[in-house]
């Protein structure tokens, strides 16, 4: 080692223990304190130079793995080199320097980046915004919100899961400028741009730029993704802001003003929101919402409106679905996606959904003893189906009202059967002894695999209106001929939500769809301005 400066150390084998002479140690053994090592160490054992064996680590060990091990190592020790094991036998010696060098190098890109998609994290969109109070700047935020994830985290597990999450920061990252996409952990992503000059649609306004770029994002990510070798589709909401309106200029304040805009789109179920103060405003007033949602229940204030479903070749009216509305005495009369949200989120929805059963039963027993029988259906959420109360209070409704089970059709969705799916399909069937049928709601945006499809008891299939809207394109086409095909072969009754145009209508019923629903037939209307309706409801079911 004397004669060859560049030499990092010596190795030594005995008793198949590897023990290394590094140039530190060997420098200190030949000098000594006071320039007697070489006499002081002569005939001693090698022990006395090296006192404990070298750390020896595979050459196929991860940098990672290998700059980990080297640090782990006793404070005095982590100057030394280490001893690499090569798959022939062979011996090398590494120093320390570029494992830690490497090291730091990962750790600072961890610090900005989120290590499950690579893009970049929340401490990075600090950096990145820390300009946008410069005068004259006007930057924008859209903050995307998946819909659902947990449940396909309980359905497809976890590693899956982050499998979705890669999908969908994957085709962000395809359609936005670069570095401009990031993710602040779970399912949530970010799109900032310094300037709304780099925003699509430069012909609208600011509000209008922002709203269209929210749908083409949703667009992007829609899929469907291949995972676990099933194929997932992405729902979402966008919340959309900028720093143009006062107050707004810094990003604490963007991500405030874009996470209470994209919980409004999620709650009223319009998928884009951009703020404004009035949504702002509306927010903080929906706070106290359970609580008078609560008294709302009691007091009669919620009401239910009924849209028809049509025969697709007839056009004659063959069922009802009933939805409610909240007559709220400020501010007048809600949406269901305004409040039901909030519901479902508390035990709440057991109350509303009680409420809505008892008196869409009614009016359906009503009008069957005024001669229309037509089928009214009603949507139970998934707390609503966890529990075995449902089916007692369906049975007791149908026998005190003296409506016909087959009168009476129970809606579901995907999330809410995948939610528990043992548990789910065993409460439809006790529901389904008793006579009543059950529908399917949102059929296709969630995550059902065909094997449980054929086991739930089933009697019809409602197209998401997602699908609907882009029947003309090839894509949407092929899905909505895939299921109505797949209704019939089920002996399932097939229904296209969302219909708004006589266009749409005709191509549905080439494909074979059975029943249509969407506002070109009739919006959602109160019971008693379904009269018009009434000569078309006789003609269907006598």
């Amino acid at each position: 080692m004397r004669e060859d400066p560049e030499s990092l150390g010596v190795l030594t084998v005995i008793h198949d223990v590897i023990y290394l002479v590094d140039r530190l140690r060997f420098d200190a053994a030949l000098s000594g304190r006071l320039g007697f090592g070489r006499a002081l160490l002569h005939r001693r054992p090698l022990s006395d130079v090296v006192p404990e064996p070298a750390l020896l680590l595979p050459s196929t060990m991860t940098w990672d793995d290998a700059a980990r091990a080297a640090l782990a190592r006793p404070t005095g020790s982590k100057a030394i080199p280490v001893v690499v094991g090569f798959p022939d036998g062979g011996l090398g010696i590494a120093p320390v320097g570029p494992l830690v060098d490497y090291l730091s190098r990962r750790y600072e890109v961890m610090a900005l980046r989120d290590d499950l998609t690579g893009l970049g994290n929340r401490r990075m969109l600090a950096e990145r915004a820390s300009g946008i109070d410069q005068p004259g700047v006007t930057a924008a935020l859209l903050l995307i919100g998946l819909n659902r994830f947990k449940q396909i985290n309980d359905t497809v597990g976890h590693v899956n899961g982050d499998e979705l999450i890669r999908h969908v920061a994957a085709a962000l990252s395809r359609v936005c400028p670069a570095n401009t996409v990031y993710r602040l952990g779970g399912d949530e992503f970010v799109v900032f741009l310094d300037s709304v000059g780099g925003l699509p649609y430069p012909q609208c306004p600011l509000e209008e730029r922002l709203e269209r770029t929210g749908a083409y994002l949703l667009e992007a990510i829609r899929g469907p993704f291949e995972v676990a070798g099933v194929p997932i589709g992405v729902e979402a909401a966008v919340g959309a802001a900028h720093s143009g309106p006062a107050g707004m200029g810094d990003l604490d304040a963007l991500m405030v003003a874009a996470e209470t805009a994209m919980y409004a789109a999620k709650q009223d179920r319009t998928q884009v929101e951009v703020w404004t103060p009035v949504l702002g405003s509306a927010t903080a007033v929906d706070l106290g919402l359970q609580t008078q949602l609560r008294a709302a229940i009691g007091d009669g204030q919620l009401v239910l409106h009924y849209q028809p479903l049509v025969d697709a070749r007839t056009r004659r009216v063959a069922s009802l679905e009933a939805l409610v509305r909240w007559a709220h005495p400020q501010r007048g009369l809600l949406p269901p996606g305004a409040f039901v949200p909030q519901a479902e989120s508390s035990d709440i929805i057991h109350q509303l959904t009680e409420r809505v059963l008892a008196d869409a039963v009614t009016q359906a027993a009503r009008w069957h003893r005024g001669g229309w029988p037509v089928p009214v259906a009603v949507n139970l959420a998934a707390p609503v189906l966890a529990r075995d109360h449902i089916v007692t209070a369906i049975r007791d409704l149908l026998a005190e009202s003296g409506l016909p089970p087959s009168a009476l059709i129970v809606e579901i969705t995907e999330s809410a059967v995948m939610t528990r799916p043992e548990q789910s399909t065993d409460r439809l069937r006790a529901i389904r002894a008793l006579g009543v049928r059950i529908a399917m709601d949102d059929f296709g945006t969630g995550y059902t695999s065909l094997a449980l499809l054929s086991q739930l008891p089933l009697d019809e299939l409602k197209l998401d209106r997602a699908f609907v809207m882009r029947v003309h394109q090839r894509q949407e086409r092929a899905i909505v001929e895939a299921v109505a095909r797949m209704a019939g072969q089920l002996g399932l009754t097939s229904v296209a939500e969302g219909v708004e145009d006589e266009q749409t209508a005709q191509t549905l019923v080439e494909m074979g769809v059975d029943l249509l629903q969407g506002y070109h037939f009739s919006k959602p209307l109160p019971a008693d301005r379904l009269t018009a309706f009434i000569p078309a409801l006789a003609g269907a079911h006598r």
